[in-house]
């Protein structure tokens, strides 16, 4: 049998050992030696877009240009549209995306009259194969919640189902 005096020496010594140990934990510096934090500038694409200028233009490709630029900058970027490019067909004070495709069409090219999905009237979307009153309400009432970024969009949004699309797919665009 133990002695009251040993347990409440036992208890003592532990708890001179718990204060010993936080006063060298409070007193030694608080960074490891050899250890050094090297804090970077966050990357230069963060303020840089590229994109892709394709079509009547004089060199097409990828360019990069500064967050905020413009189509007209970036057909400007790729030495601009050829004699019979169609710079009319496209928006180019519109600002471009990370990652966008720009196609500057030729003169009397299918692609200047496709029908554009983020402007489109109720009667022009009606006047469209496969599309009536009630998907054309749907397809204007969903990108005034979101802009197309491309007429694929219409059957991943679940405006059109694939069949339906593929009607319309040759017939329609989608520019911010």
């Amino acid at each position: 049998m133990r002695r009251p005096g040993t347990r409440l020496l036992l208890d003592v010594t532990l708890a001179m050992a718990a204060i010993a140990g936080l006063v060298v934990l409070g007193t030694r510096e608080t960074s490891a030696p050899g250890v050094e934090v090297e804090r970077l500038d966050p990357p230069a694409a963060v303020d840089r877009v590229v994109a892709h200028i394709a079509g009547a233009v004089a060199t097409p490709g990828t360019v990069t240009l500064p967050r905020g630029a413009r189509v007209a900058d970036a057909v400007t970027a790729v030495g601009g549209a050829v004699p019979e490019g169609d710079l009319d067909a496209i928006n180019l004070a519109r600002r471009i995306d990370d990652g966008e495709r720009i196609l500057v069409p030729r003169k009397g090219d299918s692609t200047a009259r496709l029908l554009d999905l983020n402007r489109a009237t109720r009667s022009q979307l009606v006047a469209l194969p496969e599309i009536g009153e009630v998907t054309a309400d749907k397809i204007i009432a969903s990108r005034a919640e979101a802009p197309f970024r491309s007429s694929d969009d219409l059957v991943s949004r679940r405006l059109l189902s694939t069949k339906e699309y593929e009607a319309v797919r040759n017939l329609v665009t989608a520019s911010p």
